[in-house]
C-alpha cells in the first residue's frame, strides 16, 4: 500500500534515543571532592603536628629520671651517667641508648626502661650477684659474679649479707680469673661455703680456699662443681682431714677421680 505524501513517517520503536546525551559533573560533585581533598589534608597537618610534638618538641621532653634496682652500685653514678637524655623527647629514649649509658658501669649486669609519661622515665637496674668481700679503710671490695671488683661499698649496703673474703692479691688479677674465683664459690656446696675463709687464685685454674681450722681446699678450675664438692664434703666430714690440727694442711681436688691430701 503506498503512503500518500501527506502520511507522516513511522514512529521509531520504543526504547530507542534519537539522541545520545552526555552528563557533566555538577556542582555537587566538585564540592564532594573538594571536601574529601580538605578533610585528608586536615588529617595529614593533626598527624604531622602529634609526631612533631611526640618526637620534636620539647613539649614531652625528659625531666625526670628514677633510678631502682641497685643495692651496691650508686643510684647516683647511675643518673650522672643518664644525663644525656634530659631534654630528649621520652619517646626517643630507648632501652638501647639507656644500655648503652649504663651498662659500662661497673657492678651492672642489665638494665631496662619504663616511661613514666608525659616526662619521666624509671631505670631499672639488676646488679651482678656479690661473691666475696674484703674490708678496707675506704668502705668495702666487693667480688662480683662477673669478676667485677667494685670499691667503697658501704658497709650498710650489705647488710643482711654474709660473704667470705676474698685475698689481697686477688684485685690485681685478671678479671677472668677473679670471675673463675666467684664462679667456684657461688657452686660450693653449704657445708663446704659455711667454712670458707678466704678465696684466692694463683692463676688461671687455679683457685685456692682459705678455710676454718687453717686447711686450704685447693680447687683447682670451676670444672666439675658437683664431684669436687662431694669429695671436699667426704673430707671435711672426717676429722682427720677438717683440720690443720688433723695433720692435714691442704685438701686437693683440683683432680676429683684422684684427691690429695698433704
Amino acid at each position: 500500500m503506498r503512503r500518500g505524501h501527506g502520511t507522516p513517517p513511522p514512529a521509531a520503536p520504543a526504547g530507542a534515543d534519537a539522541s545520545t546525551v552526555v552528563q557533566f559533573p555538577g556542582r555537587t560533585a566538585r564540592r564532594r571532592r573538594a571536601t574529601r581533598w580538605g578533610v585528608a589534608a586536615a588529617v595529614l597537618a593533626v598527624l604531622g603536628a602529634l609526631g612533631w610534638v611526640v618526637f620534636f618538641s620539647p613539649v614531652l621532653a625528659v625531666d625526670r629520671v628514677e633510678v631502682t634496682g641497685t643495692r651496691h652500685v650508686s643510684a647516683t653514678d647511675v643518673q650522672e651517667r643518664l644525663e644525656p637524655v634530659y631534654g630528649v623527647p621520652l619517646s626517643r629514649v630507648g632501652a638501647g641508648r639507656v644500655r648503652e649509658l649504663v651498662g659500662g658501669l661497673p657492678g651492672v649486669a642489665e638494665v631496662q626502661t619504663v616511661p613514666r609519661l608525659p616526662t619521666g622515665l624509671e631505670v631499672v637496674v639488676r646488679e651482678h650477684e656479690s661473691r666475696a668481700r674484703r674490708d678496707g679503710d675506704d668502705g668495702v671490695q666487693l667480688l662480683l659474679a662477673d669478676g667485677t671488683v667494685l670499691t667503697g661499698v658501704p658497709e650498710e649496703r650489705l647488710e643482711g649479707e654474709d660473704l667470705p673474703a676474698f685475698s689481697e692479691e686477688l684485685p690485681q688479677r685478671a678479671q677472668e680469673e677473679r670471675a673463675e674465683v666467684a664462679e667456684v664459690l657461688a657452686a660450693l656446696p653449704e657445708s663446704v661455703a659455711d667454712r670458707v675463709e678466704t678465696a684466692d687464685s694463683r692463676g688461671p685454674g687455679q683457685v685456692r680456699l682459705a678455710l676454718e681450722g687453717g686447711v686450704t681446699l685447693v680447687w683447682g678450675d670451676a670444672q666439675d662443681a658437683g664431684l669436687k664438692g662431694s669429695v671436699a664434703e667426704a673430707f671435711l666430714a672426717d676429722e682427720r682431714h677438717g683440720s690443720a690440727a688433723g695433720g692435714v694442711a691442704e685438701i686437693d681436688v683440683s683432680v676429683p677421680t684422684r684427691p690429695i691430701t698433704r
